[in-house]
């Protein structure tokens, strides 16, 4: 607990000049392991240098650090990257980073992963996230996705996986917006057009996706309402191959300013992740912060999650 506290006042110390930030607090407990399954967790976020934003944390596991910084590309383009380095106190590191960005028509997404300590050894609940987790004590991964706008409804999409299970993904997105016709209003012409507002958006995904032990077609549809509420399913059959992946996300059910998200993923052809991963996640302020609630499950185990955060100033606090 005194080096936790010493290495978070360091955090502090070094981002207490840089502009504001958040303090965040969490509690993890794994089901089956009780010290080693546990985690007590401290962190300041949302700290503003530069141009540039950071992040840091310590726990009985690990310390953390992490920064994300945007940059514009004109005349139609952005870019985005983030950072991140954990250091076990067993002295295992872990590496990542990712960015993302946009030129025109093509909307890109990089990441990768270096690693000689497994995730779990940093979060106990890296398992069973909606996105699979490499679980390997050691290694790399990689990943990206390329997106194409064909046109104003039709977008192409080439992805790939590279690591434990090489692997590539060719596909197709349809979107479209759904709209609703508004009774006319006192006074309207009658021989005009009648007014719409959009309603949400539907989108249809179609694929192949073909590497190491998995080989079939993709299919999966998206709904997103203008209130928040979303709801996604994807899934996977071929020979010898197949999965799905859903969930559902929807905003003040326990309250105004709340955000409530489940998911379920079955996944057995991947070589180095949970097959089975679901999970429960709320977030709702309280005070002048957010409580924060997860509660994950799958091949392994059981734990859950209770955290707090606020900012240090008048800001609204985000989830780190």
């Amino acid at each position: 607990m005194k080096r936790m506290m010493t290495a978070l006042a360091l955090a502090g110390a070094c981002a207490g000049g840089a502009g504001a930030l958040a303090l965040d607090f969490g509690v993890t407990y794994r089901a089956g392991a009780p010290w080693d399954g546990g985690l007590l967790r401290a962190g300041v976020h949302d700290v503003t240098f530069g141009r540039g934003t950071l992040s840091a944390g310590v726990s009985n596991r690990a310390v953390e650090v992490g920064v994300v910084q945007g940059f514009s590309l004109p005349p139609a383009g952005a870019l985005s990257a983030r950072a991140d380095a954990a250091l076990t106190w067993s002295g295992g590191v872990r590496l990542s980073s990712r960015a993302n960005g946009t030129l025109g028509p093509v909307a890109l997404d990089l990441g990768g992963t270096f690693f000689t300590a497994p995730a779990v050894n940093v979060d106990p609940l890296a398992a069973w996230t909606l996105a699979p987790t490499d679980l390997r004590t050691g290694g790399w991964n990689a990943d990206f996705t390329a997106r194409y706008r064909v046109n104003r409804t039709l977008i192409a999409v080439l992805g790939g996986e590279f690591g434990p299970q090489n692997q590539g993904l060719l596909g197709v997105e349809w979107r479209r917006d759904l709209t609703r016709v508004l009774p006319p209003a006192e006074g309207d012409d009658p021989d005009a057009e009648p007014a719409t507002e959009r309603t949400g958006t539907l989108a249809l995904r179609l694929g192949a996706r073909a590497g190491q032990d998995v080989r079939g077609v993709t299919g999966g549809v998206t709904y997103s309402a203008e209130s928040g509420f979303t709801v996604a399913l994807d899934a996977l059959a071929g020979p010898g191959t197949w999965g799905a992946v859903g969930s559902l996300s929807a905003p003040d059910v326990l309250g105004e300013g709340s955000t409530t998200r489940l998911y379920l993923a079955y996944e057995p052809w991947r070589r180095a992740s949970a097959p089975l991963r679901a999970g429960a996640e709320a977030t709702l302020p309280v005070g002048r912060g957010t409580l924060s609630l997860d509660v994950r499950g799958g091949t392994g185990g059981l734990g859950a999650r209770v955290g707090y955060s606020f900012p240090l100033g008048g800001t609204s606090p985000e989830q780190p």
